[in-house]
């Protein structure tokens, strides 16, 4: 076997792997990877090893972080909660395994940090850390089989409630969608006291929805969008990546039905699984509304190569940013999201 640093952007083999390896998600995609590395300049690679037979036995995608304020490092990857490397089917542990130390050695040629987000615990001289709990829900043909076995008294009375209040829900890509989900962003922003995205950046997600790669879920009462989510869809997983909802109509369920009918989407695709996301560990509010859908825990370690990480949770930066975006003017955490986000990941 043999390692090899190819451009995922542009070599064709990367695309022609992440589409004939199972456990490739669409973190893996050439457009997820040039939405990133485009927003926010970071320099993608992806380490692969060869098979015999010269193709692609397995592969990470790896982001080149140079930031002033948090260092050099290779990340694997910004943005993206979860990325497992991806192995080809018959590929073996040995494949995997030369991954692993191609992932050490990456560390000893580039002199950088590598922070991997996935549990890694082969790979040579890495600190495996529990940071996060993913939340994933096996899907079926049968939506309604999937419905009912979510939690009667936290979602499914939750979905009939907003349903004879009248709101609906359905998927869209157009532009015009990401720019009501951008709206209720910066609002849901605002109150959690949390740095928004760029507009540029969730806007760019129209080219990977063209690509069929996900779209936005709009609630909607009344013809007025109350709650919206971004889903990201690839490999037969459905993944939430970002939600946003007016708190004024919060009392209406409109997240409970925009769920709902995500689910149903999802199955009627033909999507194997959802994934809700990663959740710290604290926020136990979030976790047991994903629970209640019958989604099952899952500890998420991320491997970091190099440096030991800190885990003493918030810092006093993170407190003096939320203070700020409480106390000041509306744009204030758009403001800060676009000059900080490139810099944290």
């Amino acid at each position: 076997m043999r390692v090899v640093r190819l451009d995922p952007l542009n070599d064709a083999r990367w695309l022609a792997f992440v589409e004939r390896t199972p456990g490739a998600s669409v973190f893996h995609h050439p457009a997820w990877l040039d939405l990133v590395g485009t927003r926010y300049r970071y320099a993608m690679s992806a380490l692969c090893v060869l098979g015999e037979d010269g193709e692609i036995a397995a592969g990470m995608p790896l982001a080149r972080v140079a930031s002033r304020l948090t260092g050099r490092r290779l990340v694997a990857l910004p943005f993206s909660d979860v990325c497992p490397p991806a192995c080809a089917g018959g590929a073996g542990d040995r494949a995997a395994l030369a991954l692993s130390r191609a992932l050490a050695a990456e560390r000893v040629r580039t002199g950088l940090d590598v922070e991997l987000r996935w549990r890694m615990d082969d790979v040579p001289g890495a600190h495996v850390v529990d940071r996060f709990l993913t939340h994933r829900l096996a899907l079926e043909p049968d939506a309604d089989a999937v419905l009912a076995r979510a939690s009667k008294s936290q979602v499914r009375r939750a979905i009939a409630k907003a349903r004879r209040a009248g709101v609906v829900a359905a998927p869209a890509t157009d532009r015009a969608a990401l720019a009501q989900f951008y709206a209720l962003h910066e609002r849901t922003r605002r109150r959690q006291a949390v740095p928004v995205q760029p507009r540029n950046f969730i806007m760019r997600f129209e080219a990977l929805f063209a690509r069929g790669l996900g779209y936005v879920m709009i609630s909607r009462h009344e013809g007025r969008a109350i709650a919206a989510a971004v889903f990201l869809s690839h490999g037969g997983t459905l993944t939430y990546k970002y939600g946003a909802s007016d708190e004024r109509f919060l009392h209406l369920r409109p997240n409970h039905v925009l769920f709902a009918e995500a689910i149903r989407h999802g199955c009627e695709a033909g999507m194997r699984e959802l994934d809700f996301g990663r959740t710290d560990p604290g926020n136990e509010g979030l976790a047991r509304f994903k629970r209640s859908w019958g989604a099952e825990d899952e500890q998420l370690a991320y491997t970091y190569v190099g440096e030991r990480p800190s885990t003493n949770g918030h810092g006093r930066g993170e407190r003096i940013v939320a203070e700020a975006i409480r106390r000041g003017p509306p744009a204030t955490g758009r403001v800060i999201g676009t000059a900080l986000y490139r810099h944290v990941g």
